[in-house]
């Protein structure tokens, strides 16, 4: 990731990264000036930041109520799923060719963070591990284009990670199913690798779904069928 070289594009990274964590959820406002003081910075980077967000998506701003994240639609996820679904066990597979002993034991090492995690309870922390695991598995693979699409598609979806973080009872089955990724990767299975990203992307998308459906049976739907998800209380 290139350096920010301005003081609103540095708080651009910030609030974007907060959003893709979970830590700002769906729904959730964006005071201008609580940010800036936060942040240690004037109102006016701020306020470009959230400018370029909302132009993004990944903020909208409603007049009388103020810029907040922006809302996840149940069906914009189901979609963005079905791409990473198709897409993610390719670029898996492709990461074997050029793999070296030091790429597999820096995933490795990511693995066995992600385990001091689980004992600890931190599921935030998982997360961001879970998502710097996948992206330096892909990143292994010399189809940069591939790589790209992906990365872009899964920050779009991150938007319902919030979901995740509240329920972390698929942890463990998560992290068999990382451990058996870099056995592949180290065997230079491509064959297997795929098999495994195919599995465990069905698996965790189906749960997503379901967990997304249950909070979204709570709420008003704009047109019946296109719900909302805001965070809960």
């Amino acid at each position: 990731m290139r350096m920010p070289v301005t003081r609103s594009e540095w708080v651009y990274e910030k609030l974007k990264e907060v959003i893709l964590s979970g830590e700002m959820a769906p729904g959730e406002r964006l005071v201008v000036d609580q940010l800036a003081r936060e942040l240690g910075t004037s109102p006016i980077p701020v306020r470009e930041a959230v400018r370029r967000l909302e132009a993004e998506g990944w903020v909208e701003n409603t007049p009388f109520v103020g810029a907040r994240v922006a809302p996840v639609r149940v069906e914009e996820l189901e979609e963005l799923f079905t791409i990473r679904l198709a897409l993610e066990p390719i670029l898996a597979r492709t990461a074997v060719r050029g793999v070296t002993e030091e790429d597999v034991e820096r995933l490795q090492r990511l693995v066995d963070e992600m385990d001091q995690c689980i004992e600890q309870n931190n599921t935030a922390q998982y997360s961001r591990l879970n998502y710097e695991f996948h992206r330096s598995l892909y990143e292994l693979s010399p189809w940069k284009e591939l790589f790209r699409i992906v990365i872009t598609v899964w920050e779009r979806s991150a938007r319902s990670r919030w979901i995740f973080v509240q329920t972390p009872d698929s942890m463990p089955t998560s992290q068999e199913e990382h451990r058996a990724m870099v056995q592949a990767l180290r065997k230079r299975d491509a064959e297997e690798l795929e098999r495994l990203m195919r599995r465990q992307k069905e698996r965790a998308f189906a749960s997503y779904i379901r967990r997304i459906g249950s909070f979204a049976s709570q709420l008003d739907s704009h047109d019946g069928t296109d719900a909302i998800l805001e965070p809960s209380e």
